[in-house]
């Protein structure tokens, strides 16, 4: 059965939301397609061995991107920022890990050198 509005408030008709193109869909999800793509991109790097030219690519990929992004049709720019973000997470990603293992393993060994302390201090006791 019908609802009927007896109040006065005014009623709102919304139209329902037509399909969604692709392009939406891409223009909307473009960091996640991005940042997805790139750890996907330097895990596979990590296992390859290419990790040394990782920063490199994703440096030139970005400059071409920022020099380009004006010399291209509309309907390119996005699927282009979309590739020179994946490229930029791909190159933080891999020296992001090994700088923080490096920290970690500097922390670890300061903690290891602070036992050793404790534990000659303990040896003093006994």
């Amino acid at each position: 059965m019908a609802e009927w509005n007896l109040s006065t408030d005014q009623v709102t008709l919304e139209q329902k939301p037509g399909r969604r193109s692709p392009v939406r869909w891409v223009r909307d999800n473009s960091i996640r397609i991005a940042v997805v793509a790139g750890l996907v991109e330097s895990v596979v790097v990590w296992h390859l061995g290419f990790i040394k030219w990782m920063w490199v690519v994703g440096v030139l990929v970005v400059l071409s991107y920022l020099y380009l992004r004006r010399r291209v049709p509309v309907a390119l720019r996005r699927p282009l920022w979309v590739v020179a973000m994946s490229q930029a997470v791909a190159g933080i990603v891999v020296p992001a890990v090994v700088g923080f293992a490096v920290f970690a393993f500097i922390i670890g060994g300061l903690l290891l050198v602070i036992m050793v302390l404790v534990l000659l201090g303990d040896l003093r006791r006994t």
